[in-house]
């Protein structure tokens, strides 16, 4: 999925600066099609009154040329328009004189942004565009999120990843450093085949973290991020108490960078693209999963279990109570097979791998853990707040104890 951001007289154009990515991209999914599979590429429009889509060949033509290859092999093409298809792109091989794991998959979607963060979207917007990662953009504003909540001057922090001191940098230099900060990331962790949230942590780490994950399975865990600050702090661990680490440890982190970067990044976060629709039913729970304020559905501390249950009352499925995570998992798991989750199931934690410090008082067992399946590999939880983790996360930290609907009956696809 790719977002489109370029528009001049109706006409929409990707890609807007040069991206060697989206090539390589389109590349893979040519491979993919070779390989028995089928597969398909979207480009969605963020704008509205617009006639017609078309690849950029004056800023990148190998572009157009790969996506011309990419039609030829059998890969569709789509464009959609605010979540609305609005035509299928029929890309026609040219004439010879018609010239002209990596890090992604799905776009990135923003939650719960703070308005001082979200007024400095369109500098984020211009400097991502400049360095080719447009793709991004919710990313960039998710770490200014943590770095600053967008109020500092140096608000993505990025001082040092230019040799600086800290806090030198002004808000439009920090945001210009820190796109090409993050641009720089991605085509490291492409090179090295790493995983998205490597660059994540990579930010904050520094990108000697990537070439760490790489010699380490090329996919980030919160296991090589907490090991990557023990070895290069000593050992020294510091008090570190929020509604993230806590839950995990207690309260404390390495002495080096911040171990939880990723999943505090990811608070902030969710990804569309890559996961079949389920039924109306299931698409409704996640999407108030995704942003379940917005549905007036509270976030307290310990409340797993019920915010669970009160994500699928609004949408409109009735569900019993249920005492605790652990309880409804006893009762209600239907597979322990992560491979093929379905969208809007109940997802929960494997009591070998994750004791809760709770022990429910009703049946008297351990309350466990508990979140939904939104789709794209991404799990969302109350924690206190709402948090999202990728399956391998949820599965490093909490154990993967199956999924199920708690009982309910909800119409699949």
């Amino acid at each position: 999925m790719k977002g489109v951001t370029l528009e001049e007289d109706g006409v929409v154009r990707f890609p807007d600066a040069p991206s060697e990515r989206a090539v390589k991209h389109m590349e893979e999914l040519v491979a993919a099609v070779k390989e028995g599979w089928e597969a398909a590429v979207f480009f969605v429009v963020q704008m509205e009154d617009v006639d017609f889509f078309t690849p950029n060949m004056d800023t990148h033509p190998a572009f157009g040329e790969a996506l011309k290859k990419a039609a030829a092999a059998g890969v569709l093409s789509f464009v959609l328009l605010f979540a609305m298809l609005i035509g299928m792109i029929m890309i026609i091989a040219a004439d010879e004189d018609d010239s002209g794991g990596g890090t992604g998959s799905g776009m990135y979607i923003g939650v719960n942004l703070s308005p001082e963060v979200l007024a400095h979207q369109p500098m984020v917007e211009k400097y991502a565009r400049q360095n080719g990662i447009s793709d991004y953009v919710y990313v960039l504003l998710a770490i200014i999120q943590v770095e600053s909540e967008g109020k500092l001057e140096d608000v993505m922090q990025s001082s040092e990843s230019a040799g600086l001191p800290m806090n030198t940098l002004g808000t439009e230099d920090s945001i210009k450093q820190g796109c090409k900060y993050f641009a720089e990331l991605i085509a490291k962790a492409d090179r090295l085949g790493c995983d998205m949230d490597a660059v994540i942590q990579a930010y904050n780490y520094g990108s000697g973290f990537l070439d760490f994950v790489a010699r380490n399975g090329k996919r980030y865990t919160f296991e090589l991020a907490q090991e990557f600050s023990r070895q290069h702090s000593g050992g020294v661990k510091v008090t570190y108490k929020n509604e993230i680490s806590t839950p995990i440890n207690g309260g404390w982190r390495y002495n080096y960078g911040n171990m939880f970067y990723v999943k505090l990044v990811k608070q902030f976060l969710t990804q569309t693209g890559g996961d079949a629709l389920g039924s109306d039913v299931q698409n409704r729970i996640a999407e108030i999963a995704r942003d379940s304020s917005k549905y007036g559905i509270p976030a307290g501390r310990g409340l797993c279990e019920t915010w669970v249950e009160a994500v699928y009352r609004k949408a409109g499925v009735s569900i019993n109570n249920i005492c605790c995570a652990g309880k409804n998992r006893s009762l209600y798991a239907v597979s322990k097979s992560s491979a093929n989750i379905p969208i809007g199931a109940m997802v929960y934690n494997d009591p070998a791998v994750y004791h809760s410090s709770t022990t429910d008082s009703v049946c008297g067992g351990n309350a466990g853990h508990v979140g939904i399946y939104i789709g794209n590999g991404q799990i969302a939880s109350n924690i206190g707040g709402v948090a999202f983790d990728t399956i391998e996360s949820w599965t490093a930290y909490y154990g993967f104890g199956g999924w199920g609907w708690g009982g309910a009956v909800v119409a699949q696809k």
